[in-house]
């Protein structure tokens, strides 16, 4: 019989995707990094556990932030050489074709496949949004930069009235410069560290828990012992089924005292556990 004792260690980063462990005792143990996606916890005892993310986790972010700009950068150089080579005589009328059509390209994408690769492989859309966002603040410093020498010029040939309209838009983009960096920043700082997305936490005990930058999703939760549970910010509860928690310690408390949670109860229990 597998040992299912994890209690009291240092568990950063391992994976237990798919596994049954129901059962199983990870209690006082670090479980940041974790992934438990997928996985049979049924009755799992996680009381005093820590989750979130690790330095790992966040360095593999940030270089996913500086490497998908320069995949997407040269995938593009490439496309167009090929096209180049390939359709010499029209490429420049396929071009301006294929970017006419990206926004409905990415209407289509947002309609018919965003949800299907979110909800398989999150992960992708996470580096992709945090490559998209790292390129349109490149983007919007260049921009600035371009601004800033270009009213500087403006202020050298004499015309002031331009260089103060210039230096106005320069200070404008700064500051959508600023915003970018931070929602950047934020969406790193967000990203889910452990996950439990589509465990079956049946039963299971989160007493006295510290519970961050984790991902819920699609997990079951029915029957969950929640008592003294410190949910901190960015943890994802989407599509969380649940019929009843339990807020005292030995599964004690049953939240409803009757039947199961109606549309909305859920949010309201967690909510009290939110700690900002």
């Amino acid at each position: 019989m597998t040992n299912l004792n994890y209690t009291n260690q240092n568990l950063q980063n391992c994976s237990f995707k798919g596994q049954d462990l129901a059962g199983a005792d990870f209690s006082g143990s670090d479980l940041r990094g974790c992934n438990f996606t997928g996985a049979t916890l049924i009755g799992t005892n996680f009381q005093k556990i820590k989750t979130g993310q690790t330095y790992r986790q966040v360095n593999i972010l940030i270089a996913a932030s500086i490497i998908c700009p320069v995949v997407l950068f040269g995938f593009s150089t490439i496309a167009i050489q090929v096209s180049t080579v390939l359709f010499s005589d029209h490429s420049d009328k396929i071009l301006n074709f294929f970017f006419a059509a990206m926004p409905l390209l990415a209407l289509l994408f947002q309609i018919f496949i965003q949800d299907s690769i979110t909800s398989e492989f999150p992960q992708v859309t996470t580096f992709l949004g945090i490559g998209a966002i790292t390129i349109l603040f490149a983007v919007m410093v260049t921009f600035t930069v371009g601004l800033a020498i270009v009213s500087t010029s403006g202020f050298s040939d004499g015309s002031s009235s331009q260089g103060f309209f210039l230096l106005l838009l320069m200070v404008i983009s700064t500051l959508l410069s600023f915003r970018i960096f931070k929602w950047l920043i934020q969406s790193i700082q967000s990203n889910p560290g452990t996950s439990f997305r589509k465990a079956n936490l049946t039963d299971a005990d989160f007493s006295h828990s510290e519970v961050q930058n984790t991902d819920f999703s699609f997990a079951v939760l029915t029957g969950a012992c929640v008592f003294d549970w410190a949910i901190k910010p960015h943890t994802q509860l989407t599509n969380v089924y649940c019929k009843y928690l339990y807020l005292e310690p030995a599964h004690q408390n049953r939240q409803p005292a009757e039947g199961n949670f109606k549309p909305g109860d859920l949010g309201r229990v967690l909510i009290r556990f939110m700690i900002k």
